[in-house]
């Protein structure tokens, strides 16, 4: 009678493991991966007015910006602009933030009050081509 309570507990113990240091270390296959760059999307989701590639150094994006401008106050006299020079990387912003101030100066040549315009630099590391995207909200 006494054995029957021995021989069920060494029964019940059979699933047991030890734990030890083997039980805490991770798989090798649960290594972490490198996250994945941002799409352009996830940069700015908004559908930009204008978008001003400078894959050449001086684009000729005067009578575009023109039209553009002229069509978006004709919805709305009173349109915010969002003039963003979109770069691979940020080491050399001054750069980035002279060409969306001459966009933004082309802008304020369309009689758009200054106030009305603002700035901004964003990086996107799978650019081509530094950009300046011009967004209406």
């Amino acid at each position: 009678m006494r054995l029957t309570p021995l021989l069920l507990a060494l029964l019940a113990f059979t699933g047991c493991t030890l734990i030890d240091r083997r039980t805490f270390a991770p798989a090798p296959e649960a290594k972490a991966q490198a996250p994945a760059p941002p799409s352009a999307a996830s940069i700015d989701p908004r559908t930009p007015l204008v978008t001003i590639e400078y894959s050449v150094p001086s684009p000729d994006y005067g009578e575009l910006l023109n039209a553009a401008v002229r069509a978006a106050e004709g919805r709305d006299a009173q349109v915010q602009y969002d003039v963003i020079a979109v770069m691979k990387d940020t080491t050399d912003i001054s750069s980035g933030m002279r060409r969306a101030t001459e966009v933004m100066r082309a802008i304020m040549r369309n009689r758009v009050p200054e106030s009305r315009i603002h700035l901004g630099v964003r990086s996107d590391p799978t650019l081509r081509a530094e950009q300046v995207r011009v967004y209406v909200r």
